[in-house]
C-alpha cells in the first residue's frame, strides 16, 4: 500500500509551508534557476566527484532504496555516497532529486538504521521540500552570497524576516520526513535509534530517553515564558532539538491518524480557501488580485505601509550598538555606587503607615467628616460607605476569614477587576470570592425590595429613554450625524450612568475606609491587599494557575507577611531608588540618539537631501527600541555580577546570607526593563514582518494590475495600428488606380491626384494637386521634390 504524502504530513508543516507560499512568487524564478543552474551544475560536481550507487555499485545500500519508493509513491531518485567524515545525508535538486549519503554514515551507522536515513530524505522528496530546502540552504549559507541575489526580483524582498521564515518551515518539514521514516520503518523504535545515532548517542536507553523528551515537552508547556524561551533559543536551528524529534515520532504513532493510514482507512478533510484575508482589511482574490482592487487604494495603503516601514525597520549601526553597551555598563555603575542595596526597613513601612492614616483622614475630612481621630474617620467612612458582600462569607465554609477577607473578596482589590466586581455586586447582588487554595465562590448578598429599586429604576428609564431616541432616528433625517446620534444615546443613558457612578464612588470610599484596618484596629490590623498584591492574586486564581499553589503564596504574604497597600507603598518607594540607573539608561539612549541623528540630519541638509524627522525624534522608533533593548539587558548583566560579586564578599560563602544579600541587592525594576524590551523588540519584529508580508502581496497586486492594463493597451495598440495600416494601404492602392486611369485614359489631373494620395500616405506634403499647379511649378525656380 503507498503512503500518500498529504496522508501524513506534519499540520506544522503545511501551515508553515502555506504561510512561506504568502511570499511573492520569486519561487518560480528559483525554480528556473535550479532547473537551469544548479542542478546541471550538481549533476557535473556528483558525477565527477561522488560515486553514484545502483544495483551494482554498492548494492547493499543502493538496494534499499526502491521498496521505500514504493512505499512513499515517489520515483527512484539517483544515490551518491560521498566520501566524508561527517555522519550525515541530504536531498536535493528540483526537477530531478537525488539523495547523498556520507561514508561516515554507512561505515558507522547499522543497515536497519541506514533504511531510516534514507526513508527520512525520500520523505522530503514525496512532500516536495526539496526546492524550499534548496533555498533555505543557500539563504542559511549567506543571504549576500547566495546565487538568488543575482535576481533583481529575488534581492528586493530577501530579508531576515524570509530567512525566520524558511527556517520555522524547515524545522516544521524534518518532522514530516521523521513520519515517513516511521511508516516505513513500521513504528517510531527504528526511527529514534536513528536519530539518536546520527547525533552521535549510542547505547542509549531509548525508554529513558523518551521519559526525558516527555519532561522537556511537560516542562515547556507549563508556562507562556518557557515556550517564549523555547522559541528564541531554536529560532537559528534548521532541525528540531532530538528530544523533540523523537517525542513527535512516539507520540505520533498512537494516533487515530497513524493507525488509519496504515490500515488504509484514514482521509484527510481538505480545506480549500476562496480568498486570503490580508491583515490591513484589503482582500485579494487567489484566481485574479486584481479585478477587485483600484489602484488608488493600493498606492494609498502602499505608501502608508512605506511610512510604517520606517518606523519598524531597525537602521542601527555599530556605533549605536557601542554606545548601548557603553549606556548599560554606566547605569550598572551608577546602581552599584549610588543605589547599592534596596532594604525595606521598619522605619520606612511605619512612614507608610503615616502616609496612609493621614490620607485616611484627609479623605474623610473632603467628605464632610470633621472628626480628627484616624478611629473616628475610619467609623465614618465605613457607615457612609457600606458594601453589601462586606461580611457575606461569614459561616458559609469556603475558606475565607476575617484575616483575608479583604484578599479573598474581589470587590475590595484596588484594580480593574475590583472595581468590575464592585459593580456586579450592586446591580446582579452577589460577591464573588477566591479562597487560598484558587476555588472561586459565588455568594448571594441580602437584597431588599429598596435595593431592587434602586437598580431597576435607572436601568428601566435609560433603557425607555435609548428606545424612544432610536424611535426618532428612524424617523429623522438620513443625513443626521453620527456623533448626534452619540451624544443622544449618551443623553438617554445618563440616569444609568448616573448610578453606576455612584457605585464607583462608594467603591472607593470604601477601599479608603478599609485602607488603615477596621475602626477596631485603626491605623493597624489588615488594611485592603495593594495593587500588585491583588493583581497577582488574581492572576493566580485563573484557571491554567489555580491549582499550581500560587494563590495559597500570595495569601501567606498577605495573611501572615502582612504585606497590604500600607507596606506595598514602602516598597514601592525603595523601587523609585532603584529607577535612578534604569531612567539614566532611558534618559542617556535618547539623548544620544538625538544629538547624533540631528547631527547627520544637518550634513544631509546641506547636501540638498529630503530629511524625515521620524527618523530623528527618539520616540516610536524601531531602531531606539534596539538600542534600549541592548543597553537594559547589558544593564541586568552589569548589575547580576555586581550584585553576585558584592554577595559573595558579603556572605563569606554562607549560601543563605548570600540569598539574602543578592535579593537586596538585585535591581528588579531593571530586570522589569528588560523583559518589557525584549517583548517590545519581539513584538516589533512580528510587526515588521506582517508590513513586509503585506507590503509584498500588494506590490504582486499592484504589478498584475500593471501588468494586465499593459496587456489591454498591447492589445489597443495592435488594433490601432492594424486599423491604421488598414487604412492607408487602401489609400495607397486608390492612388496607383487614378494613376493607372490616368494613363489609359490620358488625363494629367487624375495622374497628378493619384500621386498626391500617395505621397500623403508616406508622410509627404505634395507640391501641385493639379496640371495648372505643376505648370507653374515648372515655369517657377523651385527645385521639384521627388
Amino acid at each position: 500500500m503507498i503512503c500518500r504524502s498529504e496522508l501524513y504530513m506534519h499540520d506544522l508543516d503545511r501551515t508553515a509551508l502555506d504561510a512561506l507560499n504568502r511570499f511573492p512568487k520569486f519561487v518560480q524564478f528559483k525554480k528556473a534557476y535550479m532547473a537551469n543552474v544548479d542542478e546541471k551544475v550538481e549533476k557535473i560536481c556528483k558525477l565527477s566527484s561522488a560515486i553514484r550507487l545502483n544495483e551494482n555499485q554498492m548494492p547493499e545500500i543502493y538496494n534499499l532504496l526502491p521498496p521505500i519508493c514504493a512505499k512513499l509513491g515517489i520515483s527512484i531518485p539517483d544515490l551518491y555516497y560521498i566520501k566524508s567524515k561527517e555522519m550525515n545525508a541530504w536531498t536535493s535538486g528540483s526537477t530531478n532529486p537525488y539523495i547523498c549519503v556520507t561514508s561516515e554514515l554507512v561505515e558507522k551507522v547499522p543497515i536497519e538504521l541506514v533504511s531510516s536515513v534514507i526513508a527520512h530524505e525520500c520523505g522530503h522528496i514525496a512532500c516536495n521540500h526539496v526546492l524550499y530546502h534548496s533555498m533555505a540552504i543557500q539563504l542559511l549559507n549567506g543571504i549576500d552570497s547566495s546565487p538568488l541575489m543575482k535576481i533583481d526580483a529575488v534581492r528586493k524582498y530577501v530579508t531576515p524576516t524570509l530567512v525566520n521564515a524558511l527556517l520555522y518551515w524547515y524545522r516544521c518539514s524534518e518532522l514530516s520526513a521523521d513520519r515517513a521514516a516511521v511508516l516505513c520503518d513500521g513504528g517510531p523504535n527504528q526511527t529514534i535509534d536513528m536519530l539518536l545515532r546520527i547525533h552521535g548517542y549510542d547505547n542509549i536507553n531509548r525508554e529513558e530517553f523518551l521519559k526525558q523528551a516527555l519532561d522537556l515537552k511537560r516542562f515547556v508547556e507549563e508556562s507562556d515564558s518557557n515556550k517564549f524561551l523555547e522559541q528564541m533559543i531554536i529560532k537559528g536551528d534548521s532541525h528540531p532539538r532530538l528530544a523533540t524529534r523523537a517525542y513527535e515520532c512516539f507520540e505520533w504513532t498512537k494516533t487515530k491518524q497513524y493507525s488509519g493510514i496504515l490500515d488504509g482507512t484514514y482521509v484527510r478533510e481538505e480545506k480549500v480557501s476562496e480568498e486570503e484575508v490580508v491583515s490591513a482589511e484589503v482582500k485579494l482574490e487567489s484566481k485574479d488580485t486584481s479585478s477587485n482592487i483600484d489602484l488608488d487604494v493600493l498606492n494609498a495603503r502602499l505608501e502608508e505601509l512605506n511610512k510604517e516601514l520606517v518606523r519598524y525597520t531597525n537602521k542601527a549601526d555599530n556605533i549605536d550598538y557601542a554606545v548601548s553597551v557603553f549606556s548599560g555598563i554606566m547605569a550598572g555603575f551608577i546602581d552599584s555606587v549610588f543605589v547599592g542595596e534596596t532594604v525595606v526597613s521598619g522605619r520606612d513601612i511605619a512612614f507608610s503607615h503615616k502616609q496612609v492614616n493621614r490620607f485616611i483622614q484627609e479623605y474623610a475630612k473632603a467628605r464632610g467628616f470633621d472628626n480628627d481621630r484616624l478611629k473616628d474617620a475610619i467609623s465614618d467612612l465605613e457607615k457612609e460607605f457600606k458594601v453589601a458582600q462586606d461580611n457575606v462569607w461569614k459561616g458559609k465554609g469556603i475558606g475565607v476569614s476575617a484575616k483575608n477577607h479583604h484578599l479573598a473578596d474581589l470587590a475590595h482589590h484596588p484594580t480593574p477587576i475590583g472595581l468590575a466586581t464592585s459593580i456586579l455586586v450592586q446591580f446582579l447582588r452577589f460577591g464573588s470570592f477566591v479562597n487560598k487554595n484558587g476555588e472561586l465562590h459565588f455568594e448571594l448578598v441580602d437584597t431588599h425590595v429598596e435595593d431592587v429599586i434602586e437598580v431597576l429604576v435607572p436601568a428601566i428609564l435609560s433603557g425607555i429613554l435609548n428606545w424612544l431616541a432610536f424611535i426618532a432616528e428612524t424617523n429623522s433625517e438620513p443625513e443626521e450625524s453620527e456623533s448626534m446620534k452619540k451624544i443622544v444615546h449618551f443623553a438617554a443613558s445618563i440616569p444609568m450612568l448616573i448610578e453606576v457612578a455612584k457605585c464607583i464612588d462608594n467603591w472607593f470610599g470604601h477601599l479608603v475606609s478599609d485602607m488603615g484596618g477596621s475602626k477596631n484596629t485603626a491605623g493597624a490590623g489588615m488594611g485592603i491587599p495593594g495593587v500588585f498584591i491583588s493583581m497577582l492574586y488574581e492572576v493566580a486564581s485563573l484557571p491554567g494557575l489555580k491549582d499550581t499553589g500560587l494563590t495559597a503564596i500570595v495569601n501567606d504574604l498577605y495573611e501572615n507577611q502582612k504585606i497590604d497597600m500600607r507596606h506595598e507603598l514602602a516598597y514601592l518607594k525603595a523601587a523609585g531608588k532603584q529607577l535612578i540607573p534604569v531612567a539614566f539608561n532611558e534618559i542617556y539612549i535618547r539623548i544620544l540618539y538625538f544629538v547624533g541623528r540631528l547631527g547627520g540630519l544637518q550634513r544631509r541638509q546641506s547636501l540638498g537631501e529630503k530629511v524625515d524627522w521620524h527618523e530623528v525624534i527618539p520616540f516610536n522608533n524601531r531602531t531606539v527600541d534596539r538600542m534600549l533593548m541592548i543597553a537594559s539587558m547589558t544593564f541586568n548583566v552589569a548589575d547580576t555580577a555586581d550584585a553576585a560579586v558584592h554577595a559573595a564578599i558579603e556572605s563569606g560563602a554562607n549560601w543563605v546570607l548570600f540569598s539574602g544579600k543578592f535579593v537586596a541587592r538585585y535591581n528588579y525594576v531593571g530586570a522589569g526593563r528588560s523583559v518589557l524590551a525584549i517583548v517590545k523588540e519581539v513584538r516589533n519584529d512580528q510587526k515588521e514582518a506582517q508590513l513586509i508580508h503585506e507590503k509584498m502581496i500588494l506590490s504582486e497586486a499592484k504589478a498584475s494590475i500593471f501588468l494586465k492594463e499593459l496587456h489591454e493597451f498591447e492589445k489597443r495598440l495592435e488594433e490601432t495600428v492594424s486599423n491604421y495600416l488598414a487604412e492607408d494601404i487602401e489609400e495607397f492602392m486608390n492612388g496607383l488606380d487614378s494613376i493607372k486611369e490616368g494613363i489609359e485614359s490620358n488625363d494629367s489631373n487624375l495622374v497628378i491626384s493619384g500621386n498626391v494620395k500617395i505621397l500623403k500616405v508616406l508622410g509627404r506634403e505634395p507640391q501641385f494637386s493639379n496640371q495648372e499647379e505643376f505648370d507653374n511649378l515648372m515655369e517657377s525656380d523651385i527645385p521639384l521634390q521627388f
